[in-house]
């Protein structure tokens, strides 16, 4: 109890410390959970006294996210207090020399030609393979560095040469018969890629990730834009260029042996079978009440995408600690055959 408020030292990056506080309003709850989402810090703008902070930074937490990269310093803003220092919103990140070649990624294949499924995810993972191997120079000043910090969208498209920017919006486009608001843009000629503020973390990473696999994967000219993605369309017809680009996102986002991995150390299983004693783990319920609301295999998979305890251990859910979608992560646990 703090000043008559109760606060919960959880260690969920998404779940609101302060969800009884009735004085704040739920956009302000909803802007303070995606921050901490994003900066991965759960217990941002709390002082030091572990009160809430009166003065939340009205500037997106994306700001500090976005120039902490650029910069190369993670630490970058934090006063003595592990609060915020003022500084200048950075927006855009300029073109930086390729460190990566993007056409030996492809191994011979002609970039703009029809892939495979398969295809397209050895190229994710040979630009993984090379983000890995030049980590140090990629990441440099960074002690220890984890496989899941150079699965970063924005990270890879500067190595292989391309600017990266994120934009308050990105307008309006018509197709379809329907009027959408653009979640992110390409144009090759340029080397350019822009994401709007106004999705989501999930959504931006991946819409991010989807213009990286144009970028790598296409020719296209001019300006393509892209509707908001989050991975949910996987099992939807698709044109063959988007699908493939879809394709190497999710690939990207979700490598196979660091999805198996981090699977098994959260479930302790190589393969989610629903019987009495998996049911009870996850739900400390029995199967029969579980098969009442998880009739598909998808739903389990959904539920497995967004579980924070298991067998009574409390973890940070896979959909969350990979910033996709629970949608993209069950249908990721599915084509992995965990479940």
């Amino acid at each position: 109890m703090v000043g008559g408020t109760v606060v919960c030292q959880c260690t969920n990056y998404s779940l609101d410390i302060f969800g009884w506080c009735e004085e704040m309003d739920r956009d302000r709850r909803k802007r303070i959970s995606e921050s901490r989402l994003l900066l991965r810090n759960p217990y941002a703008y709390l002082n030091g006294e572990g009160e809430f902070d009166a003065e939340f930074p009205e500037t997106a937490a994306a700001d500090v996210h976005e120039s902490r990269r650029v910069m190369q310093n993670q630490y970058a803003y934090l006063d003595d207090k592990g609060g915020y220092s003022v500084y200048e919103s950075l927006t855009k990140s300029e073109s930086r020399q390729s460190v990566i070649d993007a056409e030996a990624l492809l191994e011979g294949r002609s970039k703009g030609g029809r892939l495979s499924k398969r295809e397209v995810e050895k190229i994710a993972w040979n630009l993984q393979a090379r983000l890995w191997k030049q980590r140090s120079e990629i990441l440099p000043g960074r002690v220890t560095i984890r496989p899941l910090d150079v699965i970063d969208p924005a990270l890879a498209l500067e190595s292989i040469g391309y600017s990266f920017e994120l934009a308050e919006t990105l307008g309006q486009l018509s197709g379809n018969a329907e009027l959408f608001e653009v979640a992110g843009t390409i144009d090759n000629d340029s080397k350019r890629v822009r994401i709007s503020r106004r999705f989501s973390p999930q959504i931006r990473n991946f819409t991010a990730a989807h213009e990286l696999g144009h970028a790598i994967l296409h020719k296209g000219t001019g300006l393509h834009r892209d509707r908001a993605l989050d991975g949910s369309l996987a099992d939807q017809a698709r044109g063959p260029v988007e699908l493939e680009a879809d394709t190497f996102a999710a690939a990207f986002l979700m490598p196979e042996k660091v999805v198996r991995s981090v699977f098994q150390k959260v479930f302790g299983l190589e393969r989610f079978v629903l019987n009495d004693e998996t049911a009870f783990a996850l739900t400390s319920g029995g199967i029969e009440s579980l098969e009442k609301v998880c009739r598909t295999t998808r739903d389990v998979s959904r539920l497995l995408a967004r579980a924070e305890q298991y067998d009574s251990c409390h973890f940070e859910a896979l959909a969350k600690q990979f910033c996709v979608s629970n949608e993209a992560m069950a249908i990721r646990l599915e084509e992995l055959n965990l479940v």
